[in-house]
């Protein structure tokens, strides 16, 4: 097996939360046709390293009792899965293997990083399916043949897709958050109807209340939480067999008596939710808008390569024969500038509509 260096190294304290966007979910997919071997050589759980410095340093995420066990091929595929619900698509990503070795408990030297980037954008819009869908039938190469790296390319995908979120005020890529919202009494009598301010909602993780010196918390079981995702709407609806968790007063009440005197009570509601478009669900539309603003960047780029950088004409003769090519590339104007311009066009005429349908007036009575 790889080097072994004292489990120690990585150990992790939990971080606090504080209210705000917690950051993006990255899904970390590890799939290992060894994993076999590996549990038979003693290791049982999997460490995720971060680095958020460009990989200058690393960082245990998962706590002990968290780290995601190993499952034999046969159940798991070789598969392990974990989600970082405060990471970012600029950050590094590594993993280890840990376990036991006569009785010392060890870890494997760290894997190769990988880029958040790509783990993020990979059921968004993929680098392949921006080349086929928005640049077919450009040369992707310089004058030597060379390919613009991938690199490149999820750089203007992800730029594309953070223009949007703050043109259109939604979150594209899934986001964590943490709110605190007021207490209001002729809401609360409303099942405690919350408007989040992130829409579509994906989940709720937690819905809690959080008493000014606090100290006393109430954590509302699931299965009381209806959600309206699409408004960003949540309410409270207790229901049989949970009832004993928390203590329901007269009328239905799950507040002390002090509180539900008053109409105003600021902070009271705290909520953990998930707000965005889940894997592979994002709307072709909004696909579509993101493929084509990531397209300019690279279009951009190869149209000063064309005849080649800054030249907008070029002339060859030979023994009294002449060529010469003209482009559209010019001090005012791109190699493709033609395409750019439609590309233009077509996005500003989906902004209109995609502001409606997400910021118009979306409400459930309840």
């Amino acid at each position: 097996m790889a080097e072994l260096i004292p489990i120690q190294a990585v150990e992790n304290a939990a971080p606090s939360i504080l209210a705000g966007a917690q950051g993006t979910i990255i899904t970390i997919l590890i799939t290992d046709e060894r994993m076999d071997e590996v549990i038979e050589a003693g290791y049982a759980r999997m460490v995720v390293e971060r680095s958020i410095n460009g990989g200058l340093s690393y960082a245990e995420i998962t706590l002990p009792s968290e780290r995601p066990v190993l499952e034999s091929i046969e159940k798991s595929s070789g598969v392990v899965k974990f989600v970082d619900r405060r990471g970012d698509p600029n950050y590094l990503y590594r993993t280890r293997y840990v376990g036991t070795l006569e009785g010392q408990r060890i870890l494997t030297s760290p894997s190769k990083p990988i880029v958040g980037t790509g783990l993020a954008l990979r059921n968004i819009l993929t680098v392949e399916q921006l080349k086929q869908r928005y640049m077919f039938g450009v040369d992707l190469t310089n004058d030597d043949g060379d390919p613009l790296p991938d690199a490149v390319f999820q750089h203007y995908i992800l730029s594309a897709i953070r223009w949007l979120e703050l043109e259109i005020d939604v979150p594209i890529l899934a986001t964590s958050f943490v709110e605190r919202h007021d207490y209001y009494r002729e809401d609360y009598q409303a099942f405690n109807i919350i408007k989040v301010d992130h829409r579509p909602v994906i989940s709720v993780e937690e819905f809690r209340v959080q008493y000014p010196s606090g100290q006393n918390v109430i954590v509302f079981p699931n299965e009381w939480l209806r959600i309206h995702k699409a408004e960003g709407q949540v309410q409270i609806v207790p229901t049989a067999g949970t009832l004993s968790e928390i203590l329901v007063g007269q009328g239905g009440s799950f507040l002390p008596a002090v509180y539900n005197g008053l109409a105003y009570l600021p902070d009271l509601f705290e909520l953990s939710y998930t707000a965005g478009f889940e894997d592979c669900k994002v709307p072709r539309n909004i696909t579509d808008v993101i493929g084509k603003a990531a397209s300019m960047g690279p279009f951009n780029i190869f149209g000063d390569l064309i005849a080649g950088a800054g030249i907008a004409n070029l002339s060859l003769s030979l023994d009294g024969l002449s060529q010469t090519i003209g482009t559209t590339s010019s001090a005012t104007n791109a190699g493709y500038g033609a395409r750019l311009i439609q590309y233009g066009k077509e996005i500003q005429a989906q902004i209109p509509k995609l502001l409606r349908y997400y910021q118009g007036i979306r409400m459930v009575v309840a």
